[in-house]
């Protein structure tokens, strides 16, 4: 009987498949052989958890077997289980196919990083006016060149944006979201002006020589507002930065 075991073993542990019925059948019955002779003298408490192994571990092997099956069915096999090597290549080939269709949509995920924010187009644009200037390789259609540029791009956008954040004040955030809450992102010049007063009053040391064109100017000139009919309007690149913001999990609570 152990010869006819042994034999059995050696059989199983060709392939994967093998193997880890090997270990089931053995761990199954080592399990089985001690519950069954070491039972009468087991308390209940000590019993208990051999039942539900006992119990649990065909389910939960099932349910292993259902997910190798349906997602690793290929590795379970060795290359003497083919019919001819021929057959063993043909899947080491799809496996190949499959990996490339992944990194494909890598490539693609890569090409469209960043594309729904207007600076990370700008910023692509003016990149490729400068390798057009440096009489660089311009071959823009070229995957690699492509997802570097648009790499390039985003890394610049992501920097402007971690640039303007650590410069701007927590109220002139606040001023832009106000902006982003309504619907045609104008910001009355009275609001803006009682945002300033408010802040004025809590850091009268800071702001003491500070008029409103003083605070207004850093969210002009980084393009954030614009002035319209005598207001201000909350800008493309005004709501991209607080979109960038939101993803980024900064906080708007930021001093002055």
């Amino acid at each position: 009987m152990f010869e006819s075991f042994t034999s059995s073993a050696k059989d199983l542990a060709k392939n994967p498949l093998g193997i880890i019925a090997l270990f089931i059948v053995l761990v199954y019955g080592f399990a089985c052989l001690l519950f069954g002779f070491s039972a009468e003298k087991l308390i209940s408490e000590e019993r208990m958890p051999i039942i539900y192994f006992v119990i649990l571990f065909p389910i939960a092997i099932l349910i292993l077997f259902g997910w190798l099956v349906s997602k690793h069915h290929d590795k379970l096999y060795a290359p003497s289980d083919f019919k001819d090597d021929k057959s063993f290549l043909a899947t080491l080939n799809q496996n190949k196919i499959k990996n490339i269709n992944n990194n494909e949509l890598n490539i693609e995920d890569l090409i469209n990083y960043g594309r729904d924010f207007e600076i990370v187009t700008e910023n692509e644009e003016s990149i490729k006016r400068l390798l057009i200037e440096k009489n660089l390789n311009t071959d823009f259609e070229n995957p690699t060149i492509k997802v570097l540029i648009r790499q390039l791009a985003a890394s610049q956008g992501l920097t402007w944006f971690e640039k303007t954040y650590n410069i701007i004040f927590g109220s002139q955030i606040r001023i832009l979201l106000h902006g982003q809450n309504n619907i045609d992102f104008i910001i009355d010049k009275d609001y803006i002006l009682g945002t300033f007063e408010a802040t004025k009053e809590i850091h009268k040391e800071i702001y003491k020589d500070w008029q409103i064109n003083d605070y207004l100017r850093f969210l002009l000139e980084s393009n954030l507002l614009e002035k319209k009919n005598g207001d201000f309007l909350l800008t493309t690149r005004g709501r991209e930065f607080l979109r960038m913001m939101k993803n980024s999990n900064y906080s708007e609570y930021k001093s002055l």
